[in-house]
Order: C-alpha cells, then sequence, then structure tokens
C-alpha cells in the first residue's frame, strides 16, 4: 500500500470538503433568507392551497446526517466474485458485465420483491443496493448502492442493471461499486421536509395543482476523485403532475442548493481531478 499517495488523497479530500462547506455556509448565510421570505408555515401552506399543490404527511425523523466519502471498487480476476451459472468479464477495471449461462426465472411477485430477491441471491453484496426503477418496456431494473444505508443518487460507479427477457429470466446483469465508506466531518443539521419544500416553490419548482407523492432523504456526488469521491446529504423530492407524469427533483439537505444530477449511467463521467 502507498501510504504517502492514500494520504495525499486524503488530505486532498479534506481540502476540497471544507472549502465546498466553507463556500456553502456563505451562500447559507447570504441567501438563506430565501427560505424564511414566505414567512411563516401557515401561510407557506396557504399559498400551496391557492395552487392546489398537495402533500402527505412529511417524514420527521431526518434532523442530521454526515457528509462521506468513498473509494472505487476495482476488480483484479482474482478476486470476482464467483456465483455459479454466471459468466462474468471485467471492464475497464471497475465494472463487472456478468451474462447468466442458463438464463434465471425471476420469482412470483411485485417487481421490488422478485428484483430484490435476485439481486442478493445471484449478486455481489446485493444486500447493499435498493431498487431505484424498472423499465418493463427496455426489461430493465436498476439498483443504486447504499452510503450509511440510504441511497445514493445516479452514481455511475455504484450501481446493478439487471435484464431480463421476454419469458421472465434473468439473462445479464452489470454491477460498479463504491467501497471504504468513511464518515467525514461532523453531523451536520439538515433542512427539514417543509424548508426543502419552501425552496423548490420559490423557484417555481412546484407547479400548480401537482401532488408532492415522496420525500426521501439520500446521497448525491459533490466531489469526483482518481478513485475518491465524496457524497452529500441530499433530499429526493417526488412530484406528481396535473397530467400523472412525475417529476424528480433533488436538495441538497445542508445548503439547499438544487442539486442537477446527470441521470445516464450508461456515460461515464470522468473525474475532474487527476492526483496520479
Amino acid at each position: 500500500m502507498d501510504w504517502n499517495r492514500t494520504k495525499t488523497i486524503f488530505i486532498w479530500v479534506f481540502l476540497i470538503l471544507n472549502i465546498f462547506l466553507y463556500t456553502q455556509y456563505l451562500q447559507r448565510y447570504n441567501e438563506g433568507q430565501e427560505i424564511e421570505v414566505l414567512g411563516e408555515t401557515t401561510k407557506f401552506e396557504s399559498l400551496l392551497k391557492e395552487d392546489n399543490i398537495t402533500y402527505n404527511a412529511l417524514p420527521n425523523n431526518n434532523e442530521s446526517a454526515a457528509y462521506y466519502s468513498g473509494q472505487i471498487k476495482n476488480f483484479s480476476p482474482s478476486e470476482v466474485p464467483y456465483f455459479a451459472n454466471q459468466r462474468t468479464e471485467i471492464e475497464n477495471g471497475n465494472k463487472l458485465n456478468v451474462t447468466m449461462e442458463k438464463p434465471v426465472k425471476l420469482q412470483e411477485g411485485g417487481a421490488h420483491d422478485k428484483f430484490t430477491e435476485f439481486l442478493h441471491s445471484h449478486v455481489y453484496e446485493g444486500d447493499s443496493y435498493v431498487l431505484w426503477n424498472v423499465d418493463n418496456e427496455n426489461k430493465v431494473a436498476t439498483f443504486f448502492q447504499k452510503v450509511n444505508d440510504l441511497t445514493l443518487y445516479y452514481n455511475v460507479r455504484g450501481y446493478v442493471k439487471i435484464y431480463w427477457n421476454d419469458d421472465e429470466r434473468v439473462v445479464a446483469y452489470e454491477q460498479t461499486m463504491l467501497e471504504k465508506h468513511e464518515k467525514l466531518e461532523k453531523q451536520q443539521n439538515l433542512l427539514t421536509p417543509i424548508q426543502v419544500l419552501q425552496i423548490l416553490y420559490g423557484k417555481n419548482l412546484l407547479k400548480p395543482d401537482s401532488q408532492i407523492v415522496k420525500l426521501n432523504l439520500g446521497y448525491s456526488t459533490i466531489v469526483q476523485l482518481t478513485q475518491t469521491q465524496v457524497f452529500a446529504p441530499t433530499w429526493e423530492v417526488r412530484v406528481r403532475l396535473a397530467d400523472k407524469s412525475e417529476e424528480i427533483h433533488f436538495v441538497n439537505a445542508v445548503d439547499g442548493k438544487i442539486v442537477e444530477i446527470q441521470n445516464d449511467l450508461s456515460e461515464i463521467v470522468e473525474p475532474e481531478e487527476d492526483l496520479e
């Protein structure tokens, strides 16, 4: 193990994170009043009512969370996880492309149960991932990796895609993974769900006659180095529009910034920094 190189990477991670946190603190100090412009919660609720924007009970059990870092998992041929009935190829050192020698029948039941059961039974550390989306038209189920037991949204280095055929049998899957998750800094106070809705409303991202159907706390990627990445607590807000379509917004749970997430996992985003 090259200790000097590892130490340099962590010094850079902490330096970048500290600069980021300080910048966001200044932004929150100068712009945080935007949350309060709408007044008290009762006034905000009146505005929502006028626009016929509704929501169910909001989560209230997440008051603080920490930033985390993780390292890209590289697979060597000698370390490829073995599962019977699978043929595995390594792509770019960090992605497993797996073909089932004999397609595996999915169990009966709902989408969550049948794909999760396959994941736990046939995928390396499958319980480290959570179901995100099922595309029945293209027959692809996408899972995102978890960080601190919370979903890490759209990170190309931490996902599983399962492919099946017309006979409801899995024919292949692909997997990437982040490992060595480490907590950075101390716990951060989080914006409450109602504050997140105020931010979205203030930016005209909540449309009239819509319904907020879900708020979940997860993580988004804010720093990408050669092998190390940093994740920030992030609110996921799902909104059903009047035409029954759905929008998903991501809001940094610490500073309230709208998070623009690239949602195409097929595109590899190159790291911004290279310390090698």
